[in-house]
């Protein structure tokens, strides 16, 4: 009977814990098992990265991929629909939501078709991956700063 009560104390004990087990985060990393991302900012400074891979995607598919995307980007269907995952070496992959860098992205990979590279469709043409392969890209994200908090993203890819 002791032994029992021992047990279901444990049990009640480890449910109690998982219960209020927190969903942490520390700066853009993650401590649960989902993928972490670095958001793209504003800054005074370009932001640049070489970029091995664009995954162009529905912000439901990213989820269901297990990135761990921010709680305004998920919670608002009308702002933010498309988001883009750039694959960079030795750092974390940079999430870009912002429409007015989707839509510089979505130029360069119109272009990046146009020329023939090879584009990976899954989800009925709502996840789209371009791997670069040897082919890294530098890309660029700035804005004026002279054009205030909400001034569009300009994108350049070298």
């Amino acid at each position: 009977m002791n032994t029992e009560t021992d047990l279901a104390s444990m049990l009640l004990l480890v449910v109690v814990a998982l219960l209020t087990a927190k969903k942490t985060k520390f700066g853009q990393m993650t401590l649960r098992a989902t993928k972490a991302l670095e958001y793209l900012k504003t800054s005074d400074e370009p932001i640049r990265r070489t970029v091995n891979q664009i995954v162009w995607c529905h912000k439901r598919i990213a989820e269901n991929d297990l990135w761990e995307l921010p709680q305004w980007v998920l919670e608002n269907d009308e702002k933010y629909e498309w988001v883009a995952i750039l694959i960079v070496d030795g750092e974390l992959p940079m999430l870009v939501y912002q429409k007015s860098a989707l839509r510089g992205l979505e130029s360069f990979l119109m272009r990046l078709e146009e020329q023939g590279a090879t584009i990976k469709t899954e989800n009925r043409a709502k996840k789209l991956t371009v791997d670069m392969g040897d082919d890294a890209c530098e890309i660029s994200f700035w804005r004026n700063p002279k054009g205030g908090k909400y001034a569009p993203f300009n994108v350049e890819v070298k």
